[in-house]
């Protein structure tokens, strides 16, 4: 027979199992930033696939993409700059160095995406000729 030894304490307020609703809202508040940058960046790519498909990036969508990454860098710094200045402000310095990193990067790969798509249309169009 297993006998347990417990404390007063631990005996009249017994440790009660978590439930799945208090572990999920603690993880997204733990990686909730990782899941946003993940999620934008996903969908930044998966926007610019059907584009892909005929002739890469014509000259009017070009246009509305880069009116779009003037909107978007406003939101990408007000957003960014907060989550920086929140960190520094708790403390968390390692925090606010990912937080600033990721969002520049971000930034970049919105950037950079018309180019990379240029670039993959010239190797598909050398393919077909």
């Amino acid at each position: 027979m297993k006998t347990e030894a417990m404390s007063i304490k631990e005996f009249m307020n017994p440790v009660k199992p978590e439930w799945l609703p208090v572990k999920l809202q603690r993880h997204f508040k733990k990686y909730g930033s990782v899941y946003k940058i993940a999620g934008v960046s996903i969908i930044v790519l998966l926007g610019g696939a059907p584009a892909l498909a005929s002739t890469g990036i014509d000259v009017g969508a070009k246009k509305l993409y880069y009116e779009l990454v003037n909107i978007g860098k406003w939101i990408i710094i007000f957003k960014g700059g907060i989550e920086t200045i929140k960190s520094v402000g708790n403390g968390d310095l390692d925090g606010a160095k990912k937080s600033f990193f990721s969002h520049l990067l971000i930034y970049l790969i919105l950037l950079g995406l018309p180019y990379g798509m240029d670039k993959v249309d010239e190797v598909f169009q050398g393919l077909n000729a």
